[in-house]
């Protein structure tokens, strides 16, 4: 029979050197989208997790340990920062996204350098493991939310099965975590740790690296795969792509605040997943949101720029266009121009101030 903690230190070993090829062919991508860096990042605090629990090596690390006890700490704040980073489309990273996983290290460092025993180190380490509760429930919401109006269709297998069944391994280890803080006894969990982190690692290198162009936002196709006729467009499709034209430019869908995709495929009597083929694979849109956002601020912008508008508030031109509530509008218009619709309307000289509060 195997020794336990033999098998411990080959599973976890198992786990590493995967998710090492795994980092590592995401850093080397040569997608630009910020997914693959912050991808890279979240795969080396994979790396110090498993290192930081391996029994083998406990207390066998040396100078090392450190670093992959930081690592590790990073891990919660980076699968969160992945997970939205990977499924938001963003050409950018945000800065403000990074600010999960510093408030995840400064949380560690004030948790490692306070007293031992102490009611406040206690404290540090009960805050620290809600906190990292909470990020992986907003990650598995971010998750969930965005899988029906996803059109990349490799992306949305992904969601599911790999980093669903990760934020179940995350949410688990936290709370594990968390009820060791609370001074419960906690069943032994290594050897069902490692054997998780293998099957994570396996199924996760197995979606990234097989998916990766398409996962990480590759080029969009080129305008003329659009068009009516181009080469390559199969008849059945090209007449298909004509009813969606005439359903946007025309009938304007696009207005209506509850649109979907499923009410959209159904409007042009075309099964979902051949929509989302259209709109993905021939137009170049990978979120449905964005595709459908694209028209309202193309509107917004004529609408702030028109004279006879001028008195018109701005929320009253985003619900016109199809948005529920100001905020969304402003984030898809500030995304879509740099600036806000405000900025825009006083950009082009309107003889009416906007109305103060409104952006």
């Amino acid at each position: 029979m195997v020794d336990p903690l033999i098998l411990d230190g080959l599973l976890r070993g198992a786990a590493i050197g995967v998710f090492a090829v795994t980092g590592a062919a995401l850093a080397l991508s040569r997608q630009p989208a910020p997914a693959r860096w912050v991808g890279a990042v979240f795969f080396a605090t994979a790396i110090g997790h498993a290192l930081a629990n391996c029994q083998v090596l406990q207390g066998r690390l040396g100078p090392v340990e450190a670093v992959v006890w930081l690592l590790s700490v990073l891990g919660s704040g980076m699968f969160w920062a992945f997970a939205v980073t990977l499924f938001s489309d963003d050409a950018k990273l945000p800065p403000q996204r990074l600010i999960p996983p510093v408030v995840a290290v400064v949380l560690g460092l004030a948790g490692r350098f306070s007293p031992d025993p102490s009611p406040v180190r206690g404290a540090i380490w009960l805050v620290f493991g809600l906190f990292a509760i909470l990020l992986v429930l907003h990650a598995a919401f971010v998750i969930w939310r965005g899988w029906r109006g996803d059109l990349v269709e490799q992306r949305r297998r992904l969601r599911a099965p790999v980093m669903g069944a990760a934020a179940a391994y995350v949410l688990l280890i936290s709370a594990w975590d968390l009820g060791a803080a609370f001074g419960e006894r906690q069943p032994p969990m290594p050897l069902v740790q490692a054997f998780a982190l293998a099957a994570l690692a396996i199924s996760g290198a197995l979606a990234l690296l097989r998916l990766d162009p398409a996962l990480l936002g590759g080029e969009r196709p080129a305008a003329a795969q659009a068009l009516k006729g181009a080469p390559g467009l199969e008849a059945v499709d090209e007449a298909a792509l004509a009813r969606l034209y005439r359903a946007m430019d025309d009938d304007e869908v696009w207005r209506r605040e509850d649109l979907t995709i499923g009410a959209l495929a159904d409007n042009l009597s075309l099964p979902e997943h051949r929509l989302r083929r259209l709109i993905n694979g021939v137009l170049g849109h990978r979120n449905f949101a964005a595709f459908v956002n694209a028209r309202r601020v193309e509107a917004a912008k004529a609408a702030l720029g028109d004279p006879d508008q001028a008195r018109k508030p701005v929320s009253s031109i985003a619900y016109d266009l199809g948005f529920g509530s100001l905020g969304p509008f402003n984030r898809a218009f500030k995304a879509a121009t740099g600036v806000t619709p405000t900025a825009w309307r006083q950009s082009g000289n309107s003889p009416i101030p906007e109305i103060r509060g409104e952006t």
